[in-house]
């Protein structure tokens, strides 16, 4: 068995940038036109969007479709991303998009001026973060009216038989692995917040089909599996994972992933 110890959370994706663009899902349209429509209530904030953590800019550019669908005047964004392999990769996928750009940053200390922000993002990555210092500059750089969203893409890891057994194959695998490491009381968290109005839970689920290799490309682009990926090496943690979906897949040879999106939005 080997040791969960990881990189620290800055540099935890270096080298899995490419691998994270090409397998990591989007956000359901749904979901994300429900947190439009929570924004648009309060109008007069500005129309920057900040999203913090932002990776590749999977998250960013999804939320921009769903804001330009919604209508009205256009939105610009910013990715705040420490990791220099994330941020080029974010940079790449909006070269043609004047208005979204990417900046060095953290989530402890925003880029931001006071009050400048009107939707403030963080989509899988919050658990990385210092929360306290995280939400302390999340109210200094939202604008009043402004939004904060928290927003995750949950796998279902114990009522779905593939993802139930994948789990338990890493769990075995690496020391202090446990699938609920994310786990913890989002709702709650945000409502303590003495700043945080109008608190409002989205929860939309579905399921994402692909083919065996797409999953493997998936769990691969976890900064989660890189104990598993260095112990058993890379070809060998991609043929046990191909052979568990494939045990898995159903008569087309696809198989399924079973999603709840969770947003969490709460106004300044």
């Amino acid at each position: 068995m080997t040791d969960a110890a990881a990189p620290d959370n800055t540099a935890r994706f270096t080298g899995l940038a490419e691998t994270y663009a090409k397998h990591r899902p989007g956000y359901p349209a749904e979901a994300l036109a429900a947190v439009a429509a929570y924004w648009a209530e309060r109008p007069g904030v500005p129309r920057l969007l900040a999203d913090i953590g932002g990776g590749t800019g999977i998250s960013t550019l999804a939320m921009m479709a769903a804001l330009a669908e919604a209508g009205g005047a256009p939105w610009a964004a910013r990715v705040v991303e420490p990791n220099d392999d994330m941020r080029a990769q974010a940079e790449a996928a909006q070269a043609d998009r004047p208005d979204v750009g990417a900046v060095k940053g953290t989530a402890e200390a925003l880029p931001f001026a006071d009050a400048e922000v009107g939707l403030l993002m963080a989509a899988q990555a919050a658990h990385w973060f210092d929360r306290p210092r995280f939400y302390a500059e999340a109210e200094r750089v939202l604008a009043p009216g402004g939004v904060l969203l928290i927003l995750y893409n949950n796998r279902e890891l114990y009522d779905d038989p593939l993802m139930a057994e994948f789990e338990t194959l890493v769990e075995d695998a690496v020391a202090g692995y446990r699938r609920d490491y994310r786990t913890w009381d989002l709702l709650s968290e945000v409502r303590a917040l003495d700043w945080a109005g109008d608190v409002t839970e989205i929860v939309h689920p579905w399921t994402w089909r692909l083919s065996p290799e797409g999953f493997a490309g998936l769990m691969l682009s976890r900064s989660k599996m890189t104990p598993y990926r260095n112990f058993h090496g890379e070809a060998a943690s991609r043929a046990a994972i191909l052979d568990l979906a494939r045990r898995h897949a159903a008569a087309d040879g696809r198989v399924d992933v079973r999603y709840k999106t969770q947003a969490v939005c709460s106004r300044r």
